[in-house]
């Protein structure tokens, strides 16, 4: 049987985190960038969760990226944006939600079908592996989170 850790092994990823400015933004967007340059990953989307105060069409578009917001919701609470909901409805091998989980976004990403689920910097039971990274800098909790995945084998 072939021993990998659970980051070599990860063939689909979706990061979620919560919008705090421009420059964390883009901070997340080159980590990301260099982070995965350097992986397995072939599919991978992010979902930006953007307060209903910022409008997201000013926002660098991206084709990875589905900026989020309150506003994209129906009364019902029903996400309008069918090309999200499509995306959130394929199977990922790891989940990575940083930080809190009050968007209305997180019950859809976290009905996700994903087989390992990461949350950074917060505690939610519904996931199976909690991280502190000690930091809100973007490209220092990558880097513990992936430093941690290689550090975690499976057995696939």
């Amino acid at each position: 049987m072939n021993s990998k850790n659970i980051w070599e092994s990860a063939k689909s990823l979706l990061v979620a985190f919560n919008y705090e400015n421009e420059e964390q933004l883009k901070d997340f967007r080159k980590s990301l960038d260099s982070m995965l340059n350097s992986s397995n990953v072939d599919r991978l989307i992010i979902v930006v969760n953007v307060p209903k105060e910022v409008d997201k069409n000013t926002l660098p578009p991206h084709f990875l990226i589905y900026y989020n917001s309150p506003l994209d919701f129906n009364f019902w609470s029903k996400l309008k944006d069918v090309q999200l909901e499509t995306e959130l409805q394929r199977a990922y091998d790891i989940m990575i939600w940083f930080g809190h989980t009050e968007a209305k976004i997180f019950p859809y990403v976290k009905d996700a079908a994903v087989k390992r689920k990461i949350i950074v910097n917060e505690q939610d039971a519904s996931f199976d592996l909690q991280l502190n990274a000690g930091s809100e800098v973007p490209s220092e909790m990558l880097d513990f989170v992936i430093k941690t995945l290689k550090k975690i084998s499976t057995n696939e």
